[in-house]
Order: structure tokens, then C-alpha cells, then sequence
């Protein structure tokens, strides 16, 4: 294992006046919150005074550890957004594997705050030498293969790119981002990047590391879904969207639903028989009344998210971590210079 230790900066980007900053990333930051998810935590909640209206602070964070080949990144949202209304204004938290850490240490930012929102549907690109914002126009309402195979085409494979499909569009509060068959953000991170109009993140990979070559084999849980294909296609949360396709076929069976076209493609889009269960179980309660809801114990339990454990703070890959973590901590206090054996 190669540590990285941190690249010393943070980016911070206004997305509604399109503008960046780079700061020190601070002593104090690290010694209280090592990296990765303990920053994204931090630089949340530096936000809790942000104005009424306003869209929900994310955030993504690398941690001492993250390398090209077992790199985890920390993302977070200060509050997951509902058509339904605010709701509880508390954060919400996702990591991913892939090359996306890595390619963020290696442009130089331990972490990257997002503020604002755009005025028209964008992609951040992410370089050494700076931040831009580019048009996404003829991107919306693409589905994540094809908005992938666009920027390929348009920038090559040197890249680590988190896409986002319609499902965030649409703010679906389940909606995913996409990396290279990575998928995070189902707890209402991507659905918070829909609301800055977001289509997705371009990091350039400085280590010149083509996509698809990544060293992590570690399969996402929404990979092993029977709808995962389709889902991940939608930018949908697989485990989720599973649960509430299995609710609305019996629902069909019961003769209490139209049968749908393709209902995940309905539920990413709002259209159809899918825009009932686009914002979710409790909201889908809500507009079929209770006979609906002697159903649901027959069903798959629902998904349980995880907590935030070592490998998110150290950003590095959660098997390597399980599989030798005496390796994992020696090489997190070289990385972080002592300052860990100093904690305390």
C-alpha cells in the first residue's frame, strides 16, 4: 500500500456565480477528523446556517490513504431534498470506490465543497490548473451509458467521471451516481446534486489511468440486485428500486395498479405507474392508502445503509481495510505524519 498523505488544499466552488477557491486544508481538520467521510462531516456542517431556499451544501472528500487502486471517496449532502417538502434537515452520507479518490488527490484537492446551484444543466471538470463548469444540455434526460459514452468521446479516457441519470434529474430521493460500475449516493447525495443541475464530475487522473482499469473487484451491493442492470442504467438505487418493483408487481397481481410499460424506467422519469413510487415507500403509502400496505410485509426487507467506519475516514478500499487493517493503520500514521498518535 502507497500512502498518499493529503494534498494540503480544498476546493470550494459556487456554482450559482460559477466561481472557485482553493484553501489550506486546515491542522486542526486533520488532527480531529483524519479524512474522508470525518471531513465531509465537518465541512457539512459548516453550512448549517446556509439561507432559506438555498439548495443543500455537498461535499466530497478524499482521505489520507486513497490511491489509484483501493481509493474510497466520501460524499455528502447537508440535507437529502424532497418534493414533499424540506422534511428533516439533516445530513446525509454515501462513499464510492473506483479511481474517483485517487484522481481527486492527484489534482490536487483533499476534498471539493459544492455551493449554489447552476442556472442550466452542467458538468464540473476538475484539473490542476483549474476548475470549470462546461453545458450539459444535450445531456439531459440521458441515461448514464449513454452521458458516459458522450464525455468519453468528448475528452477522452483519462478521466474519472461521476455521472448522474435521470433519476437525479428528476430528484428521485433514491437516485445514484455512477462511476465505472461503482454506484453511491442512494441515501439523497445524487438526488442533492440533481438540484445544483449537476449532469456529472469530471476529474482529469493525473496518474493517466484509462477508465475501466481500476483495481478494485470489490462488488457494489446494487450490482448484485435482480434489477441492477436496469437500475444503474436509470441512476436509480438498485436495493431500493427491487423492493418497489416487487410492491408494485403484486400490487398489479392484486388488480390494485395498472400494469406499467417498464416501471423503473417510469419511476426514474415521474411518468406512468413509477411517478407513485418515485419519492419512495412512506410517499408511495401515502397516494395508494392503507390496502396497500398489507402487502409490504411479503416483500424483501428493506435495505440497511451502513455506518461510517475506518476505511471511509482513511479513504481507502472497506476489504483491504477488513482484510489487513494492521497494514491499513501503519501505513494511515506514516501518511498522516504522527498526527493521528498525537489525537488525544
Amino acid at each position: 500500500m502507497v500512502p498518499w498523505e493529503y494534498a494540503e488544499q480544498i476546493l470550494y466552488v459556487d456554482l450559482t456565480q460559477r466561481t472557485a477557491r482553493v484553501e489550506p486544508t486546515p491542522l486542526a481538520l486533520k488532527q480531529r477528523y483524519i479524512g474522508g467521510a470525518g471531513f465531509v462531516a465537518r465541512l457539512l456542517a459548516d453550512s448549517s446556517g446556509a439561507r432559506a431556499g438555498a439548495t443543500p451544501r455537498v461535499a466530497l472528500a478524499t482521505g489520507p490513504l486513497s490511491e489509484e487502486m483501493a481509493g474510497r471517496l466520501a460524499l455528502g449532502a447537508a440535507w437529502a431534498p424532497s418534493r414533499r417538502g424540506e422534511g428533516e434537515r439533516r445530513p446525509v452520507f454515501s462513499s464510492m470506490g473506483g479511481r474517483m479518490a485517487a484522481a481527486l488527490k492527484g489534482a490536487g484537492y483533499d476534498a471539493v465543497v459544492l455551493d449554489g446551484e447552476l442556472d442550466s444543466p452542467g458538468v464540473l471538470v476538475i484539473e490542476p490548473c483549474g476548475v470549470r463548469v462546461l453545458d450539459a444540455g444535450y445531456l439531459t434526460g440521458l441515461e448514464v451509458p449513454d452521458v458516459t459514452r458522450e464525455l468519453l468521446l468528448g475528452a477522452g479516457p483519462y478521466w474519472a467521471n461521476m455521472v448522474l441519470g435521470p433519476a437525479a434529474e428528476k430528484l428521485v430521493p433514491f437516485a445514484t451516481m455512477v462511476h465505472e460500475g461503482h454506484f453511491a449516493g442512494g441515501s439523497g447525495v445524487a438526488c442533492a446534486l440533481g438540484t445544483k443541475r449537476l449532469k456529472a464530475v469530471m476529474v482529469r487522473d493525473t496518474q493517466d489511468v484509462p477508465a475501466r482499469c481500476t483495481g478494485c473487484t470489490l462488488a457494489c451491493p446494487a450490482k448484485l440486485t435482480p434489477n441492477a442492470g436496469r437500475a444503474g442504467d436509470l441512476g436509480l438505487d438498485a436495493p431500493t428500486a427491487d423492493r418497489l418493483a416487487a410492491w408494485a408487481a403484486a400490487l398489479v397481481a392484486a388488480g390494485m395498479l395498472p400494469k406499467p410499460v417498464e416501471l423503473l424506467t417510469e419511476m426514474a422519469y415521474r411518468r406512468g405507474v413509477g411517478a407513485i413510487f418515485a419519492d419512495g415507500e412512506a410517499a408511495a403509502l401515502e397516494r395508494l392508502g392503507p390496502e396497500a400496505a398489507r402487502i409490504l410485509p411479503a416483500l424483501p426487507p428493506p435495505k440497511k445503509r451502513g455506518g461510517i467506519g475506518v476505511a471511509d475516514l482513511l479513504g481507502t478500499c472497506q476489504r483491504v481495510w477488513r482484510e489487513r487493517p494492521g497494514e491499513v493503520l501503519r501505513s494511515a500514521l506514516v501518511a498522516t505524519k504522527g498526527l493521528l498518535a498525537d489525537v488525544g
